[in-house]
């Protein structure tokens, strides 16, 4: 029995919207935990320093948008 036939365009095409799909994600998540990062700091609590928790935020995000960068080189 022969195998169906692969649509390689097809193929190609779903594989980029899952991938655009779990970027969508990533982002979300990520400014749900800067929201509620700050959000904690905003509440009173005096002993959470907000300097190394933005400079860490700040670094979360420059790794993530390298990361982007390198993945879409990679396709090209």
């Amino acid at each position: 029995m022969r195998r169906k036939r692969i649509d390689w365009d097809e193929e190609i095409r779903k594989t980029e919207q899952v991938r655009w799909k779990g970027l969508r994600f990533s982002i979300a998540s990520f400014a749900l935990a800067a929201f509620w990062i700050f959000g904690v700091g905003r509440m009173g609590r005096k002993s959470l320093s907000m300097g190394p928790l933005t400079l860490v935020l700040l670094f979360v995000a420059a790794g993530t948008l390298l990361f982007i960068m390198l993945m879409r080189r990679k396709q090209k």
